[in-house]
């Protein structure tokens, strides 16, 4: 299952997963003093996107806006921002600032603001934003944290799930580690690193997957070879899933593949059968077409392919036999 997952993709599902983590990494004391974990984390997408929508066509994957709750009572409203780019970007820092006063002048909440860096330029850091006009001047900072300039050392926090993740991605940053055998060796360091750390089974599944598909390996083999020391060193029967973020991304290339394929919408069977499936019109073949490309690629079981493109397993099953058109 060596797919190619988009890098932020994986990143707003990590911090979404692992966000207690997250607070805890960055700032211990705060979040040990302050923050009320025994109350749920709030992610405030449909907020962000009100305020900042995405451009058109596109999803935001690595921005998150997160309402935490204090012991206090209060809320706070943190705002995470994952630069993945690899170039310099110049209008990064009023974006930054765009951010804060929209969510400040709409919702007058106090507003944590960082940027997590994981390009690999060591002079792209930008931590202000600054605006002069003849005697009018603003300055606005913001917390940052550049993965190129850590060592492996420094990252690696003990009893912080959240340092393997960190460590995924600063190896990711290592040219001389990004070949299929190098790849295998640390990747499997991290595993083994899980393991002893003892982490709960839930957030091990969820780091693990970020550990795969981060940086993708060259050669399917490569990647089979890496999920048998996965079981063996977890003692695991089978792999452990994949993902909601992951999901979504190959449902998605598998319907842009079927559409590459000349699909048809509107059919008059895909119709018949799409509405009989709960599907929206026109989406049936598609389903179809993703369905059977995933059977090709023989890299899911048929429980999987279904959870995959929302179907029953019997439809699977229709369509690996040939009784679906």
């Amino acid at each position: 299952m060596n797919f190619d997952i988009k890098q932020d993709s994986l990143w707003k599902g990590i911090i979404e997963d692992l966000f207690e983590d997250f607070l805890r990494y960055f700032y211990p004391d705060w979040a040990n003093q302050t923050v009320d974990f025994a109350r749920s984390f709030e992610f405030l997408d449909k907020e962000l996107d009100e305020i900042f929508p995405a451009p058109l066509g596109k999803k935001r994957y690595a921005d998150k806006l997160v309402k935490v709750f204090l012991k206090s009572g209060n809320e706070q409203w943190i705002l995470v921002h994952i630069e993945v780019q690899g170039y310099k970007d110049r209008q990064f820092p009023e974006r930054m600032f765009n951010y804060f006063y929209r969510i400040r002048d709409r919702w007058q909440k106090d507003i944590l603001a960082m940027a997590l860096f994981t390009d690999n330029d060591p002079k792209y850091h930008p931590n202000y934003y600054a605006y002069q006009f003849q005697k009018t001047k603003l300055i606005y900072e913001f917390d940052t944290f550049k993965l190129l300039d850590k060592t492996l050392t420094q990252l690696n926090k003990l009893d912080n799930p959240f340092s393997i993740v960190l460590l995924t991605a600063r190896k990711a940053l290592e040219k001389s580690a990004l070949s299929d055998s190098k790849q295998l060796i640390w990747k499997k360091e991290l595993v083994l690193a899980l393991r002893d750390a003892q982490y709960p089974d839930e957030k091990i599944r969820k780091i693990l997957n970020f550990i795969r598909y981060y940086v993708k390996f060259d050669k399917e083999e490569t990647f089979k070879e890496l999920d048998l020391n996965i079981q063996e060193i977890l003692k695991q029967r089978k792999n452990m899933g994949i993902e909601e973020v992951i999901i979504e991304e190959i449902r998605e290339q598998a319907f842009e593949k079927g559409e590459q394929l000349g699909l048809q919408k509107g059919e008059q069977l895909g119709l018949q059968k799409g509405e009989q499936l709960g599907l929206q019109k026109g989406e049936y073949q598609k389903t179809v077409k993703g369905v059977q490309k995933a059977l090709q690629q023989n890299k899911l079981n048929l429980e999987e392919i279904a959870d995959l493109f929302e179907v029953s397993l019997d439809f699977v099953s229709k369509v690996q036999k040939g009784k679906i058109p």
